[in-house]
């Protein structure tokens, strides 16, 4: 009977706050901010952790917002990111807190937070509110010509937005007498698709700036034949000349090869010698990333009918320089995101700890897989550096096991509405930190080579940490799974290629490749990936097409050697997931079962 008392009281409470609920939307309604804020400040401090108090926590932070209450609206919005990593009014949390922070003169970073909700949102009144705020603010000229340019491209995902920011940066261009770069901006707007009178500002910025070798076809190859790097060059160049021949181009097509050097410099003045001097229709190569950036920067500015495919290059940006740019292997930022949007998507993990190591490709994957996970609105936990080729990692493991402890203690004080969030006994926390094994929901370890992975797939288990592991390219090979053993079972990974079996057109390749070069194509697959890229060439001037850029973008499919190839924005998009099940390969090429949720932490 008392059990039963009980239970109608809790309804009777849960009921008399949705009708406080009810009211404040109606005090909302009214511009009745203040009143709206004594009701749902009560509800929020009580009921917290329940639906009602949730809802009622996002009406209090935009209540304070509309207040300028900014400090207390900062602790309410901070309480209830932190809390709930999953709400149905999470994004609209968000939106508070990036203008937040354009009223606290961050203007860049509310903005980009901005356009990255739009990007995944679904909420209506989120995706309403931060589109509203985001364009009042631009058009406010808050932000400089650089910080404009660089959110189009971070965010090119709504036309009425990037109209305003091609008007603003044809207005800062044009008060920085930049006259050539203001009409190239307002010409954007125009074309962008704005609203009438936006369109008819930009017509007005233009108006008032008013008064302010022919031969046989050749295709270029840039690679490196001499200094550090001239195996590879050389490789290339071999792969290239096969496709040729095996087409059956001698005489109709030239292909002229250029030494690089592995040198920008020496690049780019290679092509401007070509060019000038050749009818170049297609360029193969650079090779390198950095030659490759810089030539492609050239030609995509003033070439744009000459396609340039880089067969090798994985630097991020390289086929931004411009439509004719492609890149043909996967580059690094592709992988990191391939791998974030399957552990989201697929695999329903919404907070990650990443562990990088140190040097140039750890830093560069794991920054891209953070960006990855923020723009589809997921959580990075914690980031912790490490070194590869160690012994042991039990320092580097106990930072991330502290870090989790503190997380996991801050909701437990947010739910019992404790003052201070910190809270915790040192016996408590001895009993943590030594018996408890803490669970990250996915681990992202973008390890250099299989050896390494596998060894770092161990230490995870051995420092009683768990979680989905994930990784990228540098997993891939027999030692992952010889260190690794079952550690690593469970566990996915992407790969630009997958050659888990040989293609009969790799079969193919492999023979021709080694009749006419007598010796065995490399493993590292340059000579390939040259291959593949002529074969583009090639296959595209069949069509016949009046402009051979054009007609690649339209295509955008290719069947490779290593498997299909598709161009996305100039970017090979076709990278592969590959999981770990009893200690064997397997290509994902679909979402796999639902899987539960994992919990924060599991008791030995």
């Amino acid at each position: 009977m008392k059990y039963f008392s009980l239970i109608l009281i809790l309804i009777s409470l849960g009921f008399t706050q949705n009708q406080n609920i009810d009211r404040a939307k109606e005090l909302i309604a009214n511009s009745q901010f203040e009143e709206a804020a004594s009701l749902l400040k009560g509800v929020s401090q009580k009921r917290f952790r329940f639906e009602d108090g949730e809802k009622a926590t996002v009406l209090l932070a935009e209540s304070y917002l509309r207040l300028g209450e900014k400090k207390e609206c900062k602790l309410v919005t901070t309480k209830f990111l932190e809390y709930y990593t999953k709400s149905p009014y999470r994004e609209r949390m968000e939106v508070v807190d990036a203008i937040l922070k354009i009223e606290e003169a961050s203007v860049y970073e509310g903005v980009e937070s901005l356009l990255r909700i739009l990007v995944y949102t679904k909420n209506p009144a989120a995706r309403s509110r931060a589109k509203e705020v985001a364009i009042r603010t631009i058009a406010a000229s808050l932000l400089t010509s650089d910080q404009l340019v660089s959110l189009s491209e971070k965010y090119p995902t709504d036309s009425s937005i990037l109209s305003w920011i091609y008007l603003q940066l044809g207005r800062e261009n044009q008060n920085e007498y930049r006259y050539k770069a203001a009409r190239y901006w307002y010409n954007r707007a125009i074309k962008t698709g704005g609203s009438e009178s936006l369109i008819r500002t930009a017509q007005q910025g233009i108006e008032s700036l008013k008064k302010a070798g022919a031969g046989i076809p050749t295709i270029l190859v840039l690679a490196p034949l001499s200094g550090d790097f001239s195996e590879y060059g050389i490789e290339a160049v071999q792969g290239v000349l096969l496709a040729h021949e095996l087409a059956g181009l001698e005489g109709k097509i030239k292909i002229r090869i250029e030494d690089t050097r592995a040198d920008a410099a020496i690049a780019l003045w290679r092509t401007q010698q070509a060019v000038n001097q050749d009818s170049i229709i297609a360029i193969i190569g650079p090779i390198m990333s950095a030659p490759a950036a810089t030539v492609g920067a050239w030609i995509g500015s003033l070439f744009q009918h000459i396609p340039m495919i880089t067969p090798t290059a994985t630097d991020d940006g390289i086929a931004r320089m411009g439509p004719n740019i492609f890149q043909l292997n996967v580059t690094m930022n592709r992988m990191a995101d391939a791998i974030a949007d399957y552990a989201m998507r697929c695999l329903d993990i919404q907070e990650f700890a990443v562990l990088t190591p140190t040097g140039d490709y750890g830093n560069a994957m794991s920054n891209s897989f953070i960006r990855a996970v923020e723009r589809r609105g997921g959580i990075i936990l914690a980031q912790q550096l490490y070194e590869e080729g160690r012994p042991d990692y039990k320092t580097e493991f106990d930072l991330l096991r502290n870090i989790r402890f503190k997380q996991v203690i801050r909701k437990k004080n947010i739910a019992i509405g404790a003052k201070n969030l910190d809270a915790v006994s040192p016996k408590d926390r001895r009993s943590y930190m030594q018996d408890t094994v803490f669970q990250f929901p996915g681990i992202f370890i973008p390890a250099t080579n299989p050896t390494d992975a596998g060894l770092m797939a161990g230490q995870v288990a051995f420092n009683k940490i768990e979680g989905t592991l994930l990784g990228t390219s540098g997993w891939y090979g027999r030692d992952l799974l010889i260190e690794g053993k079952n550690q690593v079972d469970g566990s996915y990974f992407t790969v630009p290629f997958l050659d888990l079996e040989k293609s009969e057109s790799y079969q193919k390749f492999e023979k021709a490749f080694s009749k006419k070069w007598g010796i065995e194509a490399s493993s590292d697959k340059v000579s390939g990936l040259s291959y593949d890229a002529t074969n583009i060439i090639i296959e595209s001037i069949a069509q016949k097409p009046k402009n051979l850029v054009n007609q690649i973008n339209w295509a955008r499919n290719f069947n490779g050697i290593y498997g299909q190839i598709r161009f996305k924005g100039g970017n090979n998009i076709n990278s592969k997931v590959v999981s770990i099940d009893k200690r064997k390969f397997v290509a994902q090429n679909a979402c796999p079962k639902p899987v539960t949720e994992n919990s924060e932490i599991k008791k030995p």
